[in-house]
């Protein structure tokens, strides 16, 4: 059975609900928290509750308010998570590596500590990019043959796959990127990509064939982005290698949230399927059109709201309690980072709002080819954030993780190891060093199998297949699998659990 653990801070979190909302001068003394300490913080709320002759009693009603505009906040907060992620991306684009649209970055040696974002694989190679549809209108995007990647909104909902999964087949082309509400003309001879937001994000990843790494560079650099307008005699387009360069792509957490989510929610299209929202954060100032400035009690509520938000994403993320989360069933601790069927999380019936979370609180884009389970094709993902025991990985333990002889990819695979606390990899003083894979030059045993060992110290002989954690730090991992064989999907392959040693 999957052991469970009680989360503390969600327990200080709903103990904020109630502290941080009641007010001395409102509360009756026959309703103290001595009096009340059995009772649960949502018992306490309803029971501190007065209505006179069904009329809210007039101490009370402010104190109304704060809890509504609370909780509509924390709310929020998970809603928002994937567009407030993008949102930071889009921020480090500008000021930490000064992109624009002619003006591109390429990571050729990989993604570096240097860089914090959202739990990379560093032996791939990336190019990805922020496209402003409303300061440029239409924008062109020629891809190259031989990419893999695609086109997001600001939602992190995928628009266009580009690659195998995508209408050019791997043959790349040309995509004409249109602005919500556009009505100009839609040329021929293009690939058509119809945003509903006026930010968007697109990646192509430099697929390296033969070793041959500098070709799959090279090919990167061959895309092109600029305006529609511009078509007839279109600028080139420069890409600057940033392998090492330092930058931020990790959202806040806590009152610079609102923040964020407030400046770049002001200039983005409403979406039919926003309104209900944006409707309970009207109250707050935040909203399409609206400039952001709260006073003081709007700040004290964002703050709190913020904390609690915060702790119940990472509640969603690192503990979910979807039963299909586990890959293996309940006898394994490893899960599906993806716990959708679709790749917009949308069931027939509702959104997954808390599949989104689980998903964008850890990773940035999503893709068509991402869920699709194609043997010997595309990538598979599992995580796991606990022992075999059901303990939280810890930074101070030694462990072991035993792979079986076979590994299913075709292609290779790796394991990366990354931080709870920024979701990006660990820094533990060794050169890019968080991850191992099947091109590392690993000690194998007699049978063909691997043990790979986490913690602060190595163990003799296996040197090369350790990697460092740090004392005091959480940690968790992905297992890649590139081009997943059926083992994989039939699961006669199986990944055993990480194994605390002394």
């Amino acid at each position: 059975m999957k052991a469970t653990k009680k989360i503390i801070f969600c327990c200080a979190a709903l103990a904020l609900l109630v502290a941080g909302c009641a007010k001395t001068e409102q509360a009756d003394s026959s309703n103290s928290m001595a009096e009340t300490k059995n009772i649960s913080a949502q018992e306490y709320l309803a029971n501190s509750i007065k209505l006179e002759a069904g009329q809210p009693a007039k101490d009370q009603i402010q104190y109304l308010y704060d809890e509504m505009d609370f909780q509509r906040a924390v709310q929020a907060y998970i809603w928002a998570v994937p567009f407030v992620n993008f949102s930071q991306v889009m921020e480090s684009f500008k000021n930490d590596f000064a992109a624009t649209l002619t003006k591109q970055m390429i990571w050729e040696q990989s993604v570096t500590p240097e860089l914090s974002v959202y739990t990379p694989n560093n032996t791939t190679l990336y190019s990805f990019g922020h496209i402003d549809l409303l300061k440029h209108g239409a924008v062109v995007l020629e891809a190259p043959a031989g990419t893999l990647g695609g086109i997001d909104s600001h939602w992190q909902y995928p628009l266009m796959d580009i690659g195998p999964f995508g209408p050019d087949k791997g043959k790349g082309g040309k995509f004409l990127i249109l602005p919500p509400n556009y009505e100009g003309k839609k040329p021929g001879g293009y690939y058509i990509v119809q945003s509903d937001t006026y930010q968007i994000i697109y990646l192509p990843r430099g697929i390296v064939r033969s070793g041959d790494k500098q070709a799959a560079i090279d090919n990167v650099r061959k895309a092109r982005l600029y305006p529609l307008s511009q078509a007839g005699n279109p600028p080139a387009t420069t890409f600057t290698n940033v392998s090492g360069k330092h930058g931020n792509m990790i959202f806040p957490s806590g009152y610079e949230y609102f923040e964020l989510l407030a400046k770049y929610l002001k200039d983005e299209a409403v979406r039919p399927e926003d309104k209900t929202m944006l409707g309970l954060l009207a109250p707050l100032g935040i909203g399409i059109g609206k400039e952001f400035e709260p006073d003081e009690r709007t700040k004290k509520i964002l703050t709190r709201a913020a904390k609690v938000g915060n702790a119940m994403a990472r509640v969603i993320a690192y503990n979910s309690r979807n039963p299909k989360a586990l890959f293996y069933g309940e006898d394994s601790q490893w899960e599906k980072i993806f716990l959708s069927e679709s790749p917009t999380f949308e069931t027939d019936t509702y959104l997954d709002v808390d599949a989104r979370v689980t998903y964008s609180h850890q990773a940035s884009f999503t893709a068509k080819g991402m869920v699709l389970k194609l043997v010997g094709k595309g990538s598979q993902y599992l995580s796991t954030y606990r022992d075999a025991q059901g303990e939280w990985l810890d930074g101070g333990q030694n462990y072991r993780l035993h792979l079986d002889a076979g590994i299913p990819a075709r292609n290779f695979w790796s394991i990366m190891v990354y931080d709870t606390e920024t979701r990006s990899t660990i820094l533990n003083g060794k050169e890019n060093d968080a991850g191992k894979d099947s091109v590392s030059g690993l000690v194998k045993n007699a049978d063909g199998s691997i043990d790979l060992y986490f913690g602060p110290a190595a163990p003799a002989g296996f040197e090369k297949n350790w990697l460092k954690t740090n004392p005091g730090e959480g940690f968790f991992m992905y297992f890649r699998a590139y081009g997943p064989t059926k083992e994989f999907f039939d699961k006669s392959w199986k990944l055993n659990d990480v194994e605390k040693i002394k």
